[in-house]
């Protein structure tokens, strides 16, 4: 379906206006993918913000039989949160709507991410507890839709434990009140009379009571089929719980709008243990012994697993068969702790125990490393092979807790036959098994593999084992096919007769949970066979998904967009423009891909003529540099208000040349100009007038050309540490020219900084710009030499708070007066050249400061270089976020290492509080106790 029908467009978009209709090919390829091994286009995108939204769309998709597919994180690893329909997007419903906390409960839209959700309860002591591995990532609708559930659900339960009540939209248009409703009270009878379908439910389950329970699966968690079975506990307390129904139901009986969740307090603190077994056939009678103990998590690693994510990296022992990560997090924890001590004695482990607390000092430290463990699966296995990658279609199976070691022996002598690498780990204390075979999709004898692995797999866990298909990931398009071999033909029909119930048009995700397909069909071998894990973890920090919400304007989208076969600029330009290039994605994607990188990539294949000319001016320093001391003598004159409102006005027809969003608006806080340039204020330094020395100062053009005190403070540092420095000569770094596509400048410029930088032992930059730039020249050149000359600059290149940290900077002793808040923004191209920690060890150090660790420290603030000109709106848009996180730091100084993050602070607060560069505040700490730093 590359063309969409423009009948159906056009009717949407009468129904809800243009912009919450999407339907060129950008926003059709995105959203023809999820997590899962599928692909299939829709034939549009609705962007949900309330049900004034949603239900026009379902009356007209129900009268012109057009199939329906909700979406909101779109992890889902089954192929759920696609469809050859129309796809609802709840992304934009997101919010937190009421919080109880004495009856510690939240009511909360589809929309809202996990980890947001648990950060925004985070200060009243509570949280929400299923915890999915992809919690970063995944939100409130697919959770419910899938019955979520992680490591800490062996205590805390799945989604299904912790709903009070779901509103839901049905396909008729209705709402529907989703809850118990205790079947003595008139209440309940009102309900049977206004739904009639919930009256042929009801009498449909009580009727084959006694069946639902015989087949019952006997396991800890099951997400397999509809949950008829609660359904059927439930009438035995007299309680007609639909929740029990509708959760796990994967959008094939309704629509969730909003869901009232339980919460619990967070624990005071935890406990982790970390145990490795000499033998896997006793680690299931060790879980059997441990769980009395009531732990919070146990999980496991086979030692396939162990060898795939590196034993000598991780310091696992070599022997080791099995890693046991146990978990408490109730008291008395001291105790629990001297009884798995004990238990574990009996039997045969590579070494004792490894124990952290949260409550012990680096205990949290430890602990993560822990984690960090078993967190290593995912990434690694999408580093592993070039070729090879980790593939989910048997990948959730449930059996009996005490028979997992038993199922993970069976799997590692059954991919050893086969000869694939595999990877087994899961939730031990469910009985919940994860198993990632490493396989080519490009490679024909792997996709035939494919088939005959699924019916073992799954036939052995069913017939063998007794277990479900599925604990937490649903049953999609992957296991649907195998629905009856797992429940029997009278359950099944159970089933259908439910979906027909709820959605006799069939419209609500046909192809998903019901399904006579076999689950190869729409199977996307193309995609598979790419580097991308589509796990969506780009777009939690993708600045621009961030305020967009949907998948066309975000970093996982953007990566398909960009690798589809029939790419081209032409249709994808708006794309190819969006990305703000602050690296965010590369620094999080298990695979190490740099999306901004491909988006960099394409924009070189059509440079912005605009930009090219500006910085042809900007090459010749005797006219450039003329024009910037004019522009500052005259700045007192027109960067005023009636100034800025004409600048605005006459610029933008030039500026629609870089952007049609491009402004100047008078609201962006611009930076005095120099009147003097940097290099001829600091003369004496320069490398024209003879200077010398073992340490450079990489200022660039921001520290130059503008007179805001950052380059004079980063001078005064060095010259105090007996650091020199020399200012060499030097051109821009390279990051503005190849923001807009003229890679060619770029890396004539790169190679003129090398001949002049290379000569110095050490480079000591300000700019985190320029910063990564400089440590980035390599992938510029594909000559040996030139690369190992990049690399060579990359190694001398530090920022200024690395080198004063490296160097064991000694701050002078307190002066006695009053200390300053300080927040620190980590700006996007530091943290991507790898200096994280350093800015923040020296504000906590830094005498007069106390410093605060703000909300989203390590988010785009939305400057993005020039973004701020280009899109202003979205900018703004953008730096929302930020400002909450500084809002509630309470600090009174933002410190930062970026000239446009500083530009973007300043106009975002409205210079409500001091923005200042890093250096600028240690240098003012100096300035306190020593005065002025000596040339």
């Amino acid at each position: 379906m590359s063309n969409p029908t423009p009948a159906i467009v056009t009717d949407l978009r009468r129904l809800l206006g243009n912009a919450k209709v999407l339907s060129d090919v950008p926003a059709l390829t995105a959203y023809a993918i999820d997590a899962g091994i599928y692909r299939l286009e829709p034939q549009a995108v609705v962007l949900i913000e309330n049900e004034s939204d949603l239900v026009p769309v379902i009356k007209y998709a129900r009268r012109n039989r057009i199939p329906l597919t909700a979406r909101a994180g779109g992890t889902n690893l089954t192929g759920n949160a696609i469809g050859e329909g129309i796809i609802l997007e709840f992304s934009r419903m997101n919010r937190i709507l009421e919080l109880n906390r004495e009856e510690k409960w939240v009511r909360v839209q589809p929309g809202k991410t996990y980890s947001e959700l648990n950060r925004d309860l985070e200060r009243y002591g509570l949280f929400f507890a299923p915890d999915p591995s992809s919690g970063e990532v995944c939100k409130i609708g697919g959770m419910v839709g899938n019955n979520s559930a992680g490591p800490h659900s062996l205590k805390y339960g799945a989604v299904k434990n912790n709903v009070y009540e779901i509103r839901a939209i049905l396909s008729d248009g209705r709402a529907l009140s989703v809850r118990p409703y205790p079947m003595d009270r008139p209440e309940f009878e009102r309900l049977l009379d206004q739904h009639e379908r919930l009256r042929e439910l009801h009498t449909l389950l009580k009727l084959n009571q006694d069946l639902i329970q015989r087949h019952r699966i006997r396991v800890s968690k099951n997400s397999s089929g509809y949950n008829i079975f609660d359904m059927a506990d439930r009438l035995d307390q007299g309680l007609f719980d639909l929740t029990k129904l509708f959760i796990g139901s994967e959008g094939t009986l309704g629509f969730m709008t909003e869901a009232r969740l339980t919460l619990m307090d967070r624990p005071a603190r935890t406990a982790t243990a970390r145990v490795y077994f000499n033998r896997l056939d006793e680690v299931g009678h060790a879980v059997n012994a441990l769980l009395p103990f009531h732990p919070s998590a146990m999980e496991l690693m086979d030692a396939s697993s162990l060898n795939l994510i590196g034993r000598d990296r991780f310091d696992i022992p070599a022997e080791a068969a099995a890693m046991l990560l146990v978990e408490f997090d109730e008291e008395p924890i001291e105790d629990k702790i001297e009884r798995l001590k004990e238990t574990t004695r009996a039997y045969r482990l590579c070494r004792p125990v490894d124990l952290a607390r949260s409550d012990e000092p680096r205990g949290l430290e430890q602990q993560e490393a822990f984690w960090k463990v078993r967190k290593a699966i995912y990434p690694t296995l999408y580093r592993y092979d070039a070729k090879k990658k980790p593939i989910n279609f048997v990948d959730d199976v449930v059996v009996p807790a005490a028979r997992l070691p038993e199922l993970i022996a069976y799997l590692d002598a059954y991919f050893k036959e086969m000869e694939i690498p595999v990877a087994v780990y899961g939730h031990i204390g469910d009985g919940n098994a994860h198993i990632n075979p490493l396989m080519d999709m490009k490679d024909p004898d792997d996709l035939r593999r494919m088939a005959v692995i699924s019916k073992e797999i799954h036939s052995v866990v069913i017939h063998r084992f007794g277990g479900s298909l599925c604990g937490e990931h649903g049953d999609g398009r992957v296991r649907g096919q195998f629905l009856r071999e797992l429940y029997g033909e009278e359950i099944y029909t159970l089933f259908t007769k439910i979906k027909h119930l709820f959605d006799p048009d069939q419209i609500l995700n046909p192809g998903v949970k019901l399904t006579d397909m076999p689950f190869t069909t729409h199977l996307d071998a193309e995609r598979l066979s790419k580097a991308c894990a589509t796990c969506g973890k780009c777009n939690t920090v993708c600045p621009v998904y961030d305020v967009s919400q949907e998948e066309s304007n975000g970093a996982r989208g953007w990566f398909h967009i960009l690798t589809a076969p029939d790419y081209s600029y032409e249709k994808a330009s708006r794309v190819v423009e969006a990305c703000v290039n602050c690296k965010s994605c590369f620094a999080v994607c298990p695979a190490g891909i740099d999306i901004s990188k491909n988006i960099l990539e394409k924009r070189a294949e059509h440079p912005n003529r605009l930009a090219g000319f500006i910085f042809a001016f900007q090459a010749r320093p005797w006219l450039f540099e003329s024009f910037l001391k004019l522009a500052g003598l005259l700045q007192p004159l027109w960067d005023r208000p009636l100034g800025r409102t004409a600048l605005e006005y006459l610029t933008r027809p030039i500026l629609a040349f870089i952007s049609p969003t491009a402004r100047l608006s008078p609201e962006i806080n611009l930076p005095r100009l120099a009147t003097k340039t940097l290099r001829r204020r600091f003369a004496s330094l320069t490398e024209e007038k003879g200077a010398s020395g073992a340490t450079a100062y990489f200022h660039g053009c921001a520290a130059n050309y503008f007179q805001d005190g950052v380059g004079d403070a980063v001078i005064r540092l060095l010259q105090r540490q007996g650091a020199g420095p020399v200012l060499p000569k030097q051109r821009c770094s390279g990051t503005p020219i190849e923001t807009y596509g003229h890679r060619d400048r770029v890396r004539d410029d790169a190679r003129f900084n090398m001949d002049s930088l290379l000569r110095y032992e050490t480079v000591v930059t300000g700019c985190a710009s320029c910063t990564f730039m400089l440590k980035d020249y390599a992938r510029f050149f594909t000559d040996e030499k030139e690369q190992a000359r990049a690399a060579d600059l990359a190694s001398r290149v530090k920022h200024i708070t690395e080198f004063l940290v490296q160097l064991g900077l000694q701050f002078p002793e307190p002066d006695g007066g009053p200390e300053r808040t300080v927040a620190y923004h980590s700006s996007c191209h530091l943290r991507a050249a790898g200096v994280t920690k350093e800015p923040r060890e020296l504000l906590r150090r830094t005498p007069g400061v106390r410093f605060v660790e703000m909300r989203d420290a390590d988010r785009c603030a939305g400057g993005a270089g020039t973004f701020i000109v280009k899109n202003y709106e979205q900018s703004r848009q953008i730096f929302e976020r930020k400002r909450r996180g500084i809002v509630e730091s309470g600090a009174e100084v933002v410190a930062t290492s970026c000239p446009a993050c500083m530009i973007q602070l300043k106009t975002g607060m409205q210079n409500r509080i001091q923005v200042k560069h890093v250096a600028q505040i240690l240098d003012e700490a100096f300035e306190r106790a020593d005065g002025p730093a000596k040339s």
